[in-house]
């Protein structure tokens, strides 16, 4: 069978299906492996309450239109994150079958490209639980990362416009470039991480995918996107990550992360100093000013890393080439 014997909109269609699918195990990746837990056993359940959530309750987007948002077992509210994650795995399924079927001639063999296409929204999928498992725990588990790595480097031959050698070097290069200068290095100048281990095997499963090119425009993209958003935090005193936990990969910010963390309860709010253990108030100060208002410039400042370099990875994957003729054109012309 040949790439012209179905229609495209047939391709389209199994990939949003496919990927709304999937999706719904990204959302059991997101909430499971941060907490340790298996994501084959137990089977689904509600998380409020325990029951078990029937097939016909599980079914992406649809469940949770119909349900409002809410459990049917015992109406805990759901997070939009799982609506969220369900709809991006779509997308994703729908942007790599557009990006393969493009790239395919119309008497190619269907399989070398629907294999090219799965290895594809592997490594979107990968990238899209990376970076909602950083958002909200400050950490990139290698569940996610070390496996992805190693299967982009072994499907590399499904994947012609990147080559052995270029996945070699870029999962290679990504991996030693921040482990070396952001981890080690950085921390032994400054006793502090610049970024965190979970961002270099980031980097590392970014670049046996996407391979040298694609690794430096993750880290040098992500890094501009981040920056944009991190000085938009600061000077809107918003808080990019959860405050209630510190964790060993958190970005380049994380000694004032710790230090917002120790001004706090384990409820989050701010903690009430004794006498003890503070000095006595200046009678001047201004009565108005708030511990939660002193703190929030140092909570701005904590934000993962590993969001923009996968959003960075996407528009590399979507948008290299163009990118490349842009930027060429732009500094050539």
């Amino acid at each position: 069978m040949i790439v012209s014997d179905l229609p495209p909109i047939f391709y389209r269609v199994v990939a949003l299906v496919f990927g709304a699918l999937w999706g719904s195990f990204f959302n059991v990746a997101i909430y499971r492996w941060p907490r340790d837990m298996s994501v084959v056993s137990p089977p689904s359940h509600c998380p409020a309450c325990g029951a078990s959530v029937p097939w016909y309750r599980n079914l992406p987007l649809v469940a949770y239109l119909m349900q409002r948002g809410k459990a049917a077992c015992c109406g805990a509210k759901m997070t939009p994150r799982y609506l969220l994650v369900e709809l991006m795995g779509a997308v994703i399924g729908l942007a790599v079958m557009e990006r393969t079927l493009r790239l395919t001639q119309a008497d190619d063999p269907v399989m070398p490209m629907m294999l090219e296409a799965l290895t594809l929204f592997v490594f979107g999928g990968a990238l899209l639980v990376a970076a909602f498992i950083d958002l909200e725990h400050m950490i990139i588990p290698d569940e996610v990362t070390l496996p992805g790595a190693a299967l982009g480097l072994a499907t590399v031959a499904l994947r012609p416009d990147v080559t052995a050698a270029d996945a070699a070097l870029g999962a290679g290069l990504g991996f030693l470039v921040v482990q070396v200068l952001f981890v080690w290095s950085y921390e032994g100048l400054t006793g502090r991480r610049g970024m965190g281990e979970g961002d270099s095997k980031l980097l590392l499963l970014i670049g046996a995918f996407v391979g040298w090119q694609g690794v430096l425009f993750a880290l040098v993209g992500g890094a501009a996107q981040g920056l944009i958003v991190a000085i938009l935090a600061i000077v809107t005193r918003q808080r990019m990550a959860p405050t209630d936990e510190v964790s060993d990969d958190q970005g380049p910010f994380n000694q004032a992360a710790e230090a917002d963390a120790r001004c706090r309860d384990a409820d989050g709010e701010p903690a009430v100093l004794t006498e003890d253990e503070d000095e006595a108030p200046d009678e001047e100060e201004d009565d108005d000013e708030t511990p939660e208002e002193e703190a929030a410039p140092l909570g701005a400042r904590k934000l993962p890393f590993g969001p923009f370099l996968a959003l960075a990875a996407f528009e590399w994957l979507f948008f290299g080439p163009q990118i490349l003729d842009w930027y060429l054109g732009f500094f050539l012309d």
